[in-house]
């Protein structure tokens, strides 16, 4: 019970300078008072921090689902614009893409890249061969073809290397 001796000392002198003190008090209520509300403030601020966080991991891991669905249809894509660059067709941009237009903003720069892809291979579908024979006209009429599909073939594999990458971020 030597704690009891050793404590009841430092206890019983500061209970009698605060009785000797009258404002001593209100000046412990205010103290007491601006620490709760920096204490109510600290942990309001830590739950804030911890949904964003939670919501954070959260749009993380739909991205990555919606990545692993998109990563075979761009990878059999691929191969179809390669075909359409060397025949100069016109390929369409496959429907599980287009199904999924509103949702790729979650894939940040993969969904751009592949939103810009869908608008090159747009563009060329668009595009009409001009009525006249001139064999020039047909000869820029095939080189802005392979050009556009060429770019839309680069914005794919830049999609499915911004997909790879994205499917193996960590989330805790």
């Amino acid at each position: 019970m030597d704690w009891i001796g050793w404590i009841r000392g430092p206890v019983g002198t500061a209970l009698q300078w605060f009785e000797a003190h009258p404002g001593t008090a209100s000046w412990l209520g205010a103290i007491g008072s601006i620490t709760a509300i920096v204490f109510v403030y600290l942990f309001a601020l830590y739950q804030g921090r911890r949904t964003r966080s939670h919501e954070n991991t959260d749009r993380i891991r739909r991205a990555q689902g919606l990545a692993l669905v998109l990563i075979p249809v761009l990878t059999a894509f691929r191969s179809k614009i390669e075909a359409a660059i060397i025949q100069e067709g016109k390929p369409a941009a496959p429907d599980e893409v287009m199904h999924l237009l509103d949702q790729l903003y979650i894939l940040g720069v993969a969904g751009g890249l592949i939103l810009q892809m869908v608008a090159m291979l747009q563009a060329n579908q668009r595009a009409e061969l001009p009525p006249s024979e001139d064999e020039n006209a047909r000869s820029s009429y095939n080189s802005i073809t392979r050009q556009r599909l060429g770019d839309a073939l680069s914005y794919c594999d830049d999609a499915l290397y911004a997909l790879m990458k994205l499917t193996r971020v960590r989330t805790a």
